[in-house]
């Protein structure tokens, strides 16, 4: 294979520290197959039926759509898929399941076309995916409110390019018929080995750089041995694979909040908007799943709500009146004054001048947020937009603890890490799926580079650079957000009115500032980093 262009370039010249041996035993012959032809495959005549070029632990959102696109970018490697569990055929998932599920996830545009288009015509034929073109955030003790748009993706200028992807801000999708969709195609296409379910036993990591990764794992009760040149991690934020190997040490926490979610039915279509409104214990979003498009059907949404352990078990455990209540109270107002910036018994306490000057200080932060809203209303036309009213529960309410984990390392010789066996986030954003995408679509870029430029996965020369540049480009990007998640939830999660006021004034001017809403906007949806 002729190597011309600058990326090619860029790769022999980072690889060159290596001896040569390692080099040339690091070289394999592939076929350049188009993409039309991604169902023919070309693998090196080395490999028996139990070596493979990559394996994949966990068949999942992240681990389902990794095999995929590495299958369809990189044609020339043989591609294991393990997993628990075998996902049920599409249809079977969509005439068993009568009503959503808890379990869905907000996705960027760009994860969405991750996704691919013969799964989107799936969800989309079978109302299993909801788009939404806007996101309205407010807060509960001040004035301010956010309001993004799709149109905040394009730098406030037309799209140049047509299709679903150009008109959306986001897109919930639940888990259950997502994989399902994706592992009907990945079945037909032939081009993955799908082993499941299979139980991993154990795992042999390599001794030397000639060695591969060894797996040991239990299926239809018949223990089999697979050995891979290079093993990727997708097993969720509990990873066997990760615990297993002891060299990924992790930094976590708990952020002392819950999450309670389920499944609510609506009086009215959200109109393709996401809702979200933040309080000191954590935000409630109301979030788009089933939209009734025919006349007569139920509208149904979702409940992600984040709040303390102890108001999550009287949540869980509350009689539904009063729960679908609570939620409606607090969905249904809108924004509010700013509380005053200081005790009216601590103005009592304080000499008449100093009570004068704070109650100047009061009326000019009042006017400003004041004025800053009204203003974000009129000049965008968007003003607060009432939720429809919540009037049933539909099926059980769900509580998990919320926890940040953070691998320090993403790769180690021959491993890699994706997805939440890297690093999980808190939901208020709904990254979480989104940087798991990120990942995959990070790795099968690398690893496409590695072999067109003659390196491949077997050597350990090529492989080596493609990890170190799958970790240090993600590694960048998750722990920006990390940060900007703590940073939202320590400034929304304050009760001192000094703070309050400053937030409520910062919102306001993020939602009038164009350049800076459309920059947040893009960040969040993967679009800019």
């Amino acid at each position: 294979v002729e190597v011309t262009s600058h990326e090619d370039m860029t790769f022999r010249k980072a690889t060159s520290r290596f001896p040569p041996y390692a080099l040339r035993s690091s070289r394999r012959t592939f076929h350049q197959t188009p993409l039309h032809l991604h169902r023919v495959r070309c693998f090196s005549s080395s490999l028996t039926d139990d070596e493979y070029d990559v394996t994949i632990i966990g068949g999942g959102a992240v681990g389902s759509v990794l095999a995929k696109l590495l299958s369809r970018n990189v044609p020339s490697l043989k591609i294991s898929l393990v997993d628990a569990r075998t996902p049920k055929p599409f249809q079977q998932v969509i005439e068993h399941e009568k009503t959503p599920s808890p379990r869905a996830y907000a996705l960027s545009p760009k994860s969405i076309s991750l996704l691919g288009d013969s799964v989107l015509k799936q969800l989309e034929e079978n109302d299993r995916v909801a788009y939404y073109d806007s996101m309205q955030v407010w807060e509960s003790d001040g004035p301010a409110m956010l309001h993004f748009s799709h149109e905040d993706l394009h730098d406030g200028a037309p799209s140049q390019t047509s299709g679903t992807e150009t008109n959306i801000l986001g897109a919930v999708v639940e888990d259950s018929p997502m994989v399902s969709a994706i592992w009907d195609e990945l079945r037909e296409e032939g081009a993955v080995d799908l082993n499941s379910p299979a139980s991993i036993k154990r795992i042999i990591p390599p001794k030397n750089d000639d060695e591969k990764v060894e797996i040991v794992f239990d299926g239809d009760g018949t223990e089999r041995k697979t050995s891979t040149n290079l093993l990727i991690a997708a097993d969720g934020g509990n990873s066997f694979v990760r615990r297993s190997l002891g060299t990924f040490p992790t930094v976590s926490f708990g952020y002392g909040r819950h999450a309670v979610t389920c499944t609510v039915a609506v009086d009215g279509s959200l109109n393709q908007v996401a809702f979200q409104r933040f309080q000191p214990n954590g935000p409630i979003a109301l979030l788009p799943v089933w939209d009734g498009t025919n006349d007569g059907e139920t509208i149904y949404a979702n409940i992600v709500w984040s709040t303390t352990p102890e108001e999550a078990k009287i949540l869980t455990q509350l009689p539904e009146s009063e729960f679908v209540q609570r939620m409606n109270d607090l969905l249904q107002s809108g924004p509010t004054t700013s509380p005053p910036i200081v005790s009216e018994g601590f103005k009592e306490a304080v000499p008449r001048p100093l009570k004068d000057a704070l109650n100047g200080v009061e009326m000019i932060s009042n006017s400003i947020n004041s004025g800053l809203s009204m203003s974000g209303m009129v000049e965008r036309r968007k003003g607060f937009r009432v939720p429809p009213l919540i009037t049933d529960v539909v099926g059980r309410r769900f509580s998990f603890e919320l926890n940040l984990m953070h691998a320090r390392n993403y790769v180690r010789p021959r491993v890699a890490l994706v997805g939440d066996a890297a690093h999980t986030i808190h939901p208020m954003a709904g990254q979480g799926l989104n940087l798991g995408m990120g990942d995959a679509d990070c790795i099968v870029k690398q690893l496409k580079q590695a072999v067109e430029s003659g390196m491949g996965v077997d050597g350990n020369a090529g492989l080596e650079y493609a990890l170190q540049q799958y970790e240090s480009e993600r590694q960048r990007e998750v722990v920006a957000t990390m940060g900007g998640i703590q940073f939202l939830h320590g400034v929304f999660g304050t009760t001192f009115s000094p703070m309050v006021h400053a937030r409520s004034v910062g919102m306001n001017i993020v939602n009038s500032a164009g350049p800076i809403r459309r920059r947040l906007a893009r960040v969040a949806t993967g679009i800019q980093g």
